[in-house]
């Protein structure tokens, strides 16, 4: 009965450690997208940029 005891809190401590580690996995992967996606549109708006520019002094 004690060896069961023990499996089941080690699995318990095993679980909730997996789970602290795949929550940290899955918010960096975030991060990374919007990381991502803020430098795309940073790329877009430079491209727009110099073509409104060239229009007004036309």
């Amino acid at each position: 009965m004690n060896e069961l005891t023990w499996l089941l809190v080690g699995l318990l401590i095993g679980g909730c450690i997996a789970a602290v580690i795949l929550c940290c996995v899955q918010i960096n992967r975030i991060s990374f997208y919007e990381q991502e996606l803020h430098r795309l549109r940073q790329k877009l708006n430079n491209k727009k940029r110099p073509i409104s520019i060239a229009l007004r002094n036309d």
